[in-house]
């Protein structure tokens, strides 16, 4: 229970403070600039998972939140692009909770996994 806690820190960390600091990113690009953002959660990851995996699982637990962050980022842009959502809109929020609970259900599932 302690590592999805620790996860989730993490993951509020970055996708609500760091993100920021970027500045805009193509995630509706597949091969986009997105993946900075989402090297630094595999980063933030690998750190997490260090402290309560074997270094090569917490290594593969980093890829794993790396390639899924990048599919979920992916899909809700272009969600929000099908159904021509306005940043700040009602929607908008609507499928910002759907991509938070799909980026929580993945630390569910890695902890689920490696734990």
């Amino acid at each position: 229970m302690d590592f999805l806690f620790v996860l989730i820190i993490k993951h509020m960390i970055i996708d609500l403070g760091m993100q920021q600091y970027l500045g805009p990113r193509d995630k509706h690009i597949w091969l986009g600039n997105g993946h900075r953002h989402y090297a630094e959660h595999a980063l933030g990851t690998a750190v997490v998972a260090s402290v309560f995996l074997d270094p090569v699982y917490a290594l593969v637990c980093a890829v794993m939140d790396y390639v899924i962050h990048w599919h979920i980022d992916w899909a809700k842009h272009h969600l929000n692009r099908y159904l021509q959502v306005e940043v700040r809109d009602e929607r908008w929020w609507w499928t910002n909770v759907l991509d938070q609970c799909a980026h929580f259900t993945t630390y569910y599932v890695l902890v689920r996994i490696f734990m």
